[in-house]
């Protein structure tokens, strides 16, 4: 739960700023540019208070994807390390602690657990290609290793055993649950939104032009998306309403861009066939 709480905090960062530069309801001013500061900090303070390491991936995704829109990109380079830099001594210890086991997985159970379930939902579809349906991991059974320290410089292995527990990955969740082809239709969806979401912001990205704000949006519900896709490696949120809001509305975006683009080239397309009468009956 709090792996899920942070990664749709950090998913809508991107959001709330293009809300604070092209909204609407209220018009953009130092006010909406201050509270959006102020919500994006309070976004990014989620995965620190929860000390989820999926919070961390999801904001240096964040931060990367961030770089396209970036006009002066080696001067957000260095802000965005200078950032770091600074923040690190202010982080709680909890965070710290818990983000080192992201390089030794093997003294976390946590991290040793996914991995054998991972292994288990593997050999599971070899058996049963169209899946075991919603919450079949439940039938599971596995054993880990996990490195523990008994003294300065000496570990030892301990073998544990588990039963019934979660996939921790959506992935492993769609191909445990409805099967390779569950799994392929799931990416289909969000693989050809990531695609349409990349092709409409490099047709509206013109600055100057009557549809600005099209192409920001696009890259928002792109990156949104893509710390979804990212975070969901290591959080069992196939199903989350939040990523389909997002797809509902990338959906929505292409679908009336799509019209605007209908409606400009009806008139010229009547134009060309009036043309042509003409000439045919000159």
């Amino acid at each position: 739960m709090l792996s899920t709480i942070s990664a749709v905090a950090v998913a809508i960062v991107p959001l709330i700023f293009w809300f604070a530069k092209f909204g609407t309801i209220f018009p953009p001013d130092w006010r909406v540019k201050l509270f959006a500061w102020a919500l994006a900090f309070a976004c990014l303070l989620i995965p620190v208070g929860t000390a989820a390491r999926t919070g961390l991936i999801c904001i240096g995704i964040v931060a990367l994807l961030s770089l396209r829109a970036a006009k002066r990109k080696v001067l957000y380079i260095g802000l965005v390390a200078a950032a770091g830099v600074v923040a690190v001594p202010f982080l709680p210890s909890a965070f710290t602690e818990r983000m080192g086991t992201i390089q030794n997985h093997q003294a976390d159970s946590s991290a040793s657990t996914r991995i054998a379930v991972w292994k288990w939902t593997l050999g599971f579809v070899q058996d049963h290609p169209f899946g075991g349906g919603f919450e079949a991991y439940r039938g599971n059974r596995i054993a880990f290793d996990v490195v523990q320290k008994t003294g300065e410089g000496e570990t030892t292995n301990k073998l544990e055993t588990d039963k019934a527990r979660a996939y921790h990955s959506a992935y492993f969740e769609m191909l445990g649950e409805q099967g390779w082809l569950g799994l392929a239709l799931w990416l289909l969806l969000h693989f050809s939104g990531l695609v349409r979401m990349e092709v409409l912001r490099r047709r509206y990205r013109d600055p100057d032009g009557p549809l600005a704000w099209a192409g920001p949006l696009a890259a928002a519900l792109q990156t949104a998306h893509a710390v979804y896709l990212f975070g969901a490696l290591f959080v069992g949120i196939a199903f989350q309403p939040f990523v389909y809001m997002l797809v509902g509305a990338q959906i929505g975006l292409d679908t009336y861009l799509g019209r605007l683009r209908a409606e400009t080239a009806a008139p010229a397309r009547r134009r060309n066939v009036r043309g042509g009468q003409a000439l045919a009956e000159a």
